[in-house]
Order: C-alpha cells, then sequence, then structure tokens
C-alpha cells in the first residue's frame, strides 16, 4: 500500500504548477530558526555566502552540488529550508542519507521535527492521518520525505527520488555492503528524473580519500570572494593571509592574537576583524575550475576574468582570457556546482580571526598530530594530509653499533615475546633515562607452542645472564608475552605457573588515540582465577616507533641495534604502512597494515615501548630526565 501511495503522489505531482519563488526568496519569506539547532531563534535571514546555495539548490540546471565546509558555516540550516522547499513550494519525493541510521534519525528529530513545527508553510502539508508518519518518514501532497543511514545497502534499494542528500559523506564507507559506493547508489535513485538533483556535504577528512574533496574538483569549484575596504579588489578570505604580531616577553615568544588581521594580497592593507560583516556582505561566488578554451588551458585566478553577477546569475563564471566567452563547463549539458568555505568567514562570535589563529597555535604547538587535523578539517574546511613516515630497513640496518655488553647507566631489561603458529620471536634491550633504548638480542623459538620444549627455551633465555661494561651482572626484569590469536591457553599456562616474571599482553580494541592522555598501556588486574593482562595502544605505540627511528643518535628516545640485529629484522621493523579506515561511528581512523608477511620486530617494539610506559606509570622504573640546575 506505501509503494502505491508514493506512486500516487509522485503522479499527481508532476500535474503541479511550477513554483512561484526559488528557494531564495521562499527562505527569507518563511524560514525560521529553531531553538534546539540555532543559537540565534526566529526569521531566516540568510547570510550573502549562503544565498548562492539556496539558489542552486532550487535550480532545474544544477544536477550535483557538492560542498566541503568546516563547521559554523550554517550548512545544515541551507539543507533545512531545502527540504521544506521541496515539501511545501515544489514537492517532489526526497531522500536524505547520513552516515548511520542513529545519525538519520537524530537529523529527523532535531532538524526535521522542528523545522515542521515552527515552519507551518511545511508542517501543514504532511498527512497526519497516516499510519505509516514515523520520525524518518513523511508523506505530503507530491513526493514522499525518507531520512535513511547510508552504510548499509537495503537502505538504497527500492528507494526512489527527485533529490537525494548525504550529509557528512566523507563519514560513508568506500563501498556500501560490497555494492558500490555511496554516491553511485544516491545518484541511481534519481535516475527516473530528467531535473533530479544530489546535494553531498561534509567536513573533508583524510587527503587522498576524502570524497567531498575528490568530489568539488569535478565541479566548477566556486569560492567566496571579497572586496578589500581599502583597494576594493576581491580575493578569497584564506587563512595563510591572516597575520597576527608577536613579541619575545622575557625571552618567551608570545602571540598578540587580539591584533590579528587579513592582509590584502593586492594593496598589502590590513582588513580588521571587524570589517568581516562589511565585505562578506558584498562578496560574490566565482569559478576557479581550469577550462580549455582557444586551445588552451586556463586558469581563472590567473585570468582574472569572471562574468558579472545579475539576477539570472548568482555565480561570476569564469570567462576566456581570448575570446571572453564562459568556460566550457558552463555552456552544455547540466551543471555541477560546488562551493567551498570556512569558519573565517562566519559571524559565529568564536569564528573571531583572532580566536582561528588561537586554536592554529595550541594545534601546532600540541604533540598530537590529531589537534592539526581537527584545525584543517573543522576549521578550514580542508583535508589533513597525513605526513606517514617512511623508512628504509637498508637505512637502519647501516646504522647498527658494535657493542654486546649492557650500558653501566642502563635502568631496566626487558623482554617480549610475540607468539605464532610455530615459533616465538622475541627480543631482550636495555632503557635507559629519556627512554633511549640499546636493542641486545632477538632470535625465534622454532616449534609449536603447544609443545613443552618451546617454553622451557623460552624460560632459559629470559633467566639468562648479561654483563655490564663495568663486570656487573644482570638479569632481564619482566618479559611481556602476545597473548592474543596464537595458542591462547598455551600462554596462559605457561605464565599462569610464571606469574613471577612473565606478564600477558593483548592489542587494544578500544585503544587511547594520538589525542588522547589516556596511558598507552594499562594492567587489568585479575579477577579471581585470572591473570593480569597488559593492553596495548598499538596503533599509538607504532606512531611512537616510527618517529623514533627518524631520530639523531644522542637524542632522548633513540633506538640503538647492535650487530645481531640483521635485515630481515629491519625489514620486518619497517614492513607496516598507516590507512585509515571508518570505524563503528563512521570516523575516519589511523591504523596500520602489513606490507610483507613477517612483522614481528614492529610488535615486539611496540610491546617494548608498551611495557617501559605501564613499569614507569607503576613508578617499579623512572627514566625521566633528571632537571638540570
Amino acid at each position: 500500500m506505501i509503494k502505491n501511495d508514493k506512486l500516487l503522489f509522485q503522479i499527481f505531482g508532476s500535474l503541479k504548477p511550477k513554483p512561484k519563488m526559488n528557494g531564495l526568496e521562499w527562505a527569507k519569506k518563511y524560514g525560521y530558526l529553531s531553538a534546539e539547532n540555532s543559537a540565534i531563534t526566529g526569521r531566516f535571514k540568510p547570510y550573502k555566502y549562503q544565498e548562492a546555495l539556496l539558489l542552486s539548490g532550487t535550480d532545474e540546471d544544477v544536477a550535483e552540488i557538492w560542498h566541503p565546509k568546516s563547521a559554523r558555516v550554517g550548512y545544515t540550516k541551507i539543507l533545512n529550508m531545502l527540504v521544506g522547499y521541496h515539501i511545501a513550494e515544489s514537492p517532489c519525493p526526497q531522500l536524505m542519507f547520513n552516515p548511520n541510521d542513529k545519525k538519520a534519525n537524530e537529523w529527523s528529530k532535531k532538524e526535521l521535527k522542528p523545522l515542521l513545527r515552527d515552519m507551518p508553510i511545511v508542517g501543514e502539508k504532511i498527512v497526519r492521518s497516516r499510519q505509516d508518519d514515523t520520525v524518518n518518514f513523511k508523506v505530503y501532497p507530491g513526493g514522499v520525505f525518507e531520512s535513511r543511514g547510508g552504510n548499509a545497502a537495503a537502505n538504497y534499494a527500492a528507494a526512489t527520488a527527485k533529490r537525494v542528500n548525504l550529509d557528512e559523506v566523507d563519514r560513508f564507507p568506500d563501498d556500501v555492503d560490497g555494492e558500490g559506493s555511496p554516491i553511485e547508489l544516491a545518484i541511481k535513485r534519481t535516475a527516473t528524473f530528467w531535473d533530479s538533483q544530489a546535494i553531498f556535504g561534509s567536513t573533508p577528512t583524510i587527503t587522498g580519500i576524502s570524497k567531498i574533496e575528490e568530489g568539488f574538483k569535478k565541479t566548477d569549484m566556486c569560492y567566496f570572494y571579497v572586496p578589500c575596504p581599502h583597494c576594493g579588489q576581491f580575493q578569497i578570505i584564506n587563512f595563510n593571509n591572516i597575520i597576527w604580531d608577536k613579541e619575545f616577553r622575557q625571552g618567551v615568544l608570545t602571540h598578540l592574537f587580539q591584533t590579528a588581521y587579513l592582509k590584502c594580497i593586492h594593496c598589502e592593507e590590513k582588513i580588521l576583524h571587524k570589517s568581516k560583516k562589511n565585505i562578506t556582505s558584498q562578496g560574490e561566488w566565482r569559478q576557479t575550475q581550469k577550462f580549455f578554451c582557444c586551445d588552451e588551458w586556463q586558469d581563472p585566478k590567473e585570468n582574472n576574468n569572471w562574468d558579472k553577477i545579475t539576477d539570472e546569475k548568482y555565480i561570476a563564471e569564469s570567462l576566456c582570457k581570448i575570446c571572453n566567452k564562459t568556460a566550457e563547463y558552463n555552456r552544455n549539458g547540466r551543471k555541477k556546482r560546488g562551493f567551498h568555505i570556512w569558519a573565517g568567514y562566519s559571524l559565529s562570535p568564536d569564528a573571531d580571526w583572532s580566536n582561528i589563529a588561537e586554536v592554529f597555535v595550541e594545534a601546532k604547538d600540541a604533540t598530537s598530530r590529531n589537534k592539526m587535523k581537527v584545525f584543517k578539517n573543522v576549521w578550514l574546511g580542508e583535508s589533513y594530509e597525513d605526513k606517514t613516515i617512511k623508512l628504509d630497513g637498508d637505512d637502519l640496518y647501516n646504522q647498527r653499533e658494535d657493542y654486546t655488553l649492557v650500558s653501566n647507566d642502563a635502568v631496566v631489561l626487558l623482554m617480549t615475546v610475540d607468539t605464532q603458529d610455530t615459533w616465538l620471536a622475541y627480543e631482550i634491550k636495555e632503557w635507559k633515562v629519556g627512554e633511549i633504548s640499546r636493542g641486545l638480542v632477538y632470535g625465534n623459538i622454532i616449534g609449536d607452542p603447544m609443545n613443552k620444549s618451546v617454553w622451557e627455551e623460552l624460560k632459559k633465555i629470559s633467566e639468562q645472564d648479561f654483563q655490564t661494561e663495568d663486570g656487573r651482572i644482570v638479569k632481564v626484569f619482566k618479559i611481556f608475552i602476545d597473548l592474543a590469536g596464537h595458542k591462547t591457553d598455551h600462554v596462559k599456562n605457561f605464565v599462569r605457573g610464571n606469574q613471577d616474571r612473565f606478564v600477558m599482553l593483548k592489542g587494544s580494541s578500544n585503544e587511547p588515540k594520538d589525542n588522547d592522555a589516556r596511558p598507552m598501556a594499562t594492567l587489568t588486574m585479575p579477577k579471581k582465577g585470572d591473570l593480569p593482562i597488559m593492553w596495548v595502544a598499538t596503533t599509538k605505540a607504532k606512531d611512537t616507533i616510527y618517529e623514533r627511528l627518524t631520530l639523531k643518535k644522542g637524542d632522548y628516545g633513540y633506538m640503538y641495534y647492535n650487530m645481531n640485529f640483521d635485515l630481515e629484522w629491519f625489514a620486518q621493523l619497517t614492513a607496516e604502512k598507516v590507512v585509515f579506515k571508518l570505524n563503528a561511528k563512521g570516523y575516519m581512523e589511523r591504523t596500520y597494515i602489513k606490507r610483507r608477511n613477517r612483522n614481528e620486530a614492529i610488535d615486539l617494539e611496540a610491546y617494548q615501548l608498551a611495557a617501559v610506559r605501564l613499569l614507569q606509570d607503576m613508578e617499579l622504573i623512572d627514566l625521566a630526565i633528571p632537571d638540570v640546575e
């Protein structure tokens, strides 16, 4: 019955007269900001940079809109207005996709429900008497509206719409249940409408895999240009051109954020933040996508030649520098519009240029790379390029040193063990103040861990004597052994009989991220009959290991190796690379994957670092750098 109703509404909806107002006119007349989702409530008054999005969202000549953005630019409000417009003014079937069902439900409750309540022109169109009238499904004359999660292929099936919206598309999976890209699946839902439109909006994530960034590159790539109040020349508000004073105060570099201003790229005069409202009210969207004309590729930014904005044209179109014709992508077929905007244009109180500058400095000075990622994504509306460290195993091999004795100033010797199906891999190393480490020996105990002889050999190796440079005899303090994946019961049985020196470890499935203050390793104390386990934040540990392998000899954290460590060790040490994957909540996470089958070395080093951090947290050892008086 529901499918028949949908068909009837679509058939009769096609007989309606054309709308009298465009999206901008309609939003100005009927738009309302609700208390649940707006800092300022009341009549909706779009900013100048929001107007083109409302116009393009109701333009029959526009097939796709791609909107990479930061926070604080009012994108959700624009989306809400367009949904309302296509219920009340130009009704048609609509699909709204969010990253998952939970987000879809949240959007319906926080955005759609207040919109229907506070904008009577929209709410009165909804057919309320129907049993299938739910928070995510609304019927109105001329169409239906459905809110769905974008992470399940079933949510794209058996759905037809003239308009589809994908919000936060960078949080969607690359492949939906093996059936393809969510972008392609969504666009297919509109195939029966000649004047369909798909809108994709998102905060960008990671360079190279950001869906919104890649989609934006295939559009006319519009940026919002504003005039300089001094010379009148137009330019983009670029964070790189926001400058503030700095000075040394008693030897301390001090940032004077309150002095932040935009430096005009033309006359180099200061454009103060108090001018932002005025210059943005006079701004215009200009196309920047390169185009081919008069036998050459042309860059609109270099041409500096755009058409004039008129009542009919809400975008300044790129013009050929030779023939003065509009760019080829404006001449034929339906358009793909792209709009990039970031917090520097926003009139939100916390988008003051001085505040943005302060957030940047905090991110730049932070030990966590995630701080800068958040700044780039959330404040600038740009993707973050992860500076993955690239290491050469041969180079590390050539940096080995010829030593066999333990340093006189070594604080502790630790051993880590990685369990495999047919062998145990191990490493013993010394640790010194400043977390300087020196590898002493590594090896493999060949044999199935089900065999008693394997464990006897491990125990023998762990109990061997090591001699210091001044002739003292020292032993391994603790041995940390991998529990996960291989011969778990046999590991437990062995450790249960040797609890005085052996500790089980396991990589954490809920590990602290690199912006998290929680420790790299935690120890769960045993319940009755259980054994303690050290949980390792493996991604965080490996990040630190790979950073340390780039240090100079003598630096705190430097990792020394002697001649016992061969080429195979260093091949294993550099065997992994960083990739980004969506977690269950739809957020991008860094993780490591293997580039070769054998990678025990990097695991052993990650366990070593986690173990030494745990022992320091438990105050069993002290590797702190002493204060210099």
